[in-house]
């Protein structure tokens, strides 16, 4: 009973992140599969999500391997707040020379804290990268009797 309320209490906050991420202009979206687990995706920065520990979100970013920009992910603030998977590519379905793929970044929440994920995007032959992040807030586990 409890894992079920527990599974409710998780799709319920994902439904209510991505509402909430769309709502101010940073696109979201939330699915669940087939054990109930959601997964929020988020697929523009900045933006801010708040965790409970133990769960997960994609950053996914299009990604255009042609044009000679690399991304990059590092983590500051309460760095043992989360930890960020390596970015994987995936390259685009199309049979375009040139369409964009995309690199994902699995984020899982482990601490109470508040930590930002810092995306850079470095331009070919080096350079200032662009940045922009995502701040990820951990938050207390409720006490439940």
């Amino acid at each position: 009973m409890r894992t079920l309320v527990r599974l409710t209490t998780v799709f319920l906050a994902a439904v209510g992140l991505a509402i909430g991420a769309l709502a101010a202009g940073a696109p979201a979206n939330a699915q669940a599969n087939s054990t109930g687990e959601v997964t929020l995706t988020v697929t523009e920065l900045p933006g801010q999500v708040r965790l409970m520990p133990g769960e997960k979100i994609e950053l996914t970013l299009q990604t255009n391997r042609t044009t000679g920009y690399q991304w990059s992910a590092s983590t500051t603030g309460k760095k043992k707040a989360i930890k960020v998977s390596k970015g994987e590519y995936t390259p685009s379905a199309s049979v375009l020379v040139g369409a964009p793929g995309t690199t994902t970044w699995m984020i899982t929440a482990r601490k109470p804290g508040t930590a930002k994920v810092k995306i850079s995007a470095t331009p070919p032959g080096g350079g200032d990268p662009d940045i922009s992040t995502l701040t990820v807030i951990v938050m207390k586990e409720s006490c439940e009797d």
